[in-house]
């Protein structure tokens, strides 16, 4: 959101051609609607947002790319990735019940690097 506001609010990004933009991806924070709205006025191309953690390297969900909406969601979890809300206890819980988010798949890194002590902790 910082990013694209800063983009925004510049006058030589706001000059550019953007007819061969085609996809703008927001991670590392949520995307505040207003952004959103103002860069698709601007480019043209919605926000598509994603979520993931520098062990996901660096995605592990992102909206459809045929989106042509900003929706201030995380999306859907990528091909060939699993994810879980549990609880303390490592149930799943039920639908809208907050609990740990909880991801396996591909892009999941294997253990801390030269780290067994922390990665036997998770």
């Amino acid at each position: 959101n910082t990013l694209f506001n800063a983009l925004l609010n510049n006058e030589d990004f706001r000059k550019l051609d953007f007819k061969p933009l085609i996809l703008t991806l927001g991670g590392g924070m949520a995307v505040q609607k207003g952004v959103a709205e103002r860069w698709k006025a601007l480019t043209g191309c919605p926000i598509s947002e994603g979520y993931g953690l520098s062990e996901t390297s660096p995605v592990a969900t992102a909206n459809k790319f045929s989106s042509s909406d900003f929706t201030g969601t995380i999306g859907l979890p990528l091909p060939s990735t699993e994810i879980a809300i549990r609880d303390d206890d490592g149930n799943n819980v039920p639908l809208g019940e907050v609990g740990e988010i909880c991801i396996r798949g591909p892009q999941v890194m294997a253990g801390y690097w030269n780290r067994p002590d922390e990665t036997a902790k998770v």
